[in-house]
């Protein structure tokens, strides 16, 4: 379930029922690798030039993942949800790990948790994880694209006879794939947005509509 990222479990309280941290860590490492592009990990495990250490989206995931992590356990611990720091930051991993791969395991109730900590992980499972993973989602390949086209568009802005090219492991990328990109992230987001729409005509309040859309839609378990 783990290496699917579909989280599929024999008990109602997940992995929690077991309250092992050894098989936390075990399923963390297991679901970060299953959100790697798995022609990287072969060109790893083979000893190829390009590998999950040199690639710049494996790197922009785990600065994701950490980055997530770290915000969330330090609001946990602050707003006394959890009794120490490391306790907050390893229930934080798990769930952002667990979020971010679209797996959903779960070791603690996230309803209890600060709204900062529940709106990062909203975030992470709308970007989720690589592309060419066993993730569903935006994938973390096109939100780095993005980022990468609007921080050259703002550098155009500056110098208008500049010539930038959008750049993914120093490879240029051309006009038509990220304008193909764009689209696809148009569309994604406003699938959630009439999801959202949908969720609150029935009742559901803003924030179950809204998470309950991005997960439909990224295929969060």
């Amino acid at each position: 379930a783990a290496t699917a990222t579909c989280g599929f479990g024999t008990k109602n309280t997940s992995i929690a029922y077991f309250n092992s941290p050894l098989i936390e860590w075990i399923l963390m490492a297991t679901m970060v690798i299953s959100g790697i592009h798995y022609g990287l990990i072969y060109a790893t495990c083979t000893g190829k030039h390009n590998n999950i250490f040199r690639s710049e989206v494996t790197k922009f995931y785990f600065g994701i993942i950490a980055s997530a992590a770290a915000l969330i356990g330090v609001s946990l611990w602050l707003a006394d949800i959890y009794p120490n720091l490391f306790t907050s930051l390893h229930h934080a991993l798990f769930h952002t790990v667990s979020i971010i791969t679209t797996t959903g395991f779960a070791t603690a109730d996230c309803n209890e948790w600060t709204s900062f900590a529940i709106l990062i992980l909203i975030f992470c499972s709308i970007v989720c994880a690589c592309a060419g993973s066993t993730s569903g989602g935006l994938k973390i390949d096109r939100l780095l694209l993005a980022v990468k086209m609007m921080r050259n568009r703002l550098r155009r802005q500056q110098h208008p006879a500049a010539i930038f090219r959008t750049k993914i492991d120093g490879i240029p990328q051309d006009r038509d794939m990220l304008n193909t990109v764009m689209v696809y992230i148009v569309a994604f987001m406003m699938l959630i947005l009439i999801g959202t729409f949908i969720n609150t005509l029935f009742g559901a309040d803003l924030m179950t509509g809204f998470s309950a859309a991005a997960a439909g839609a990224s295929n969060v378990g």
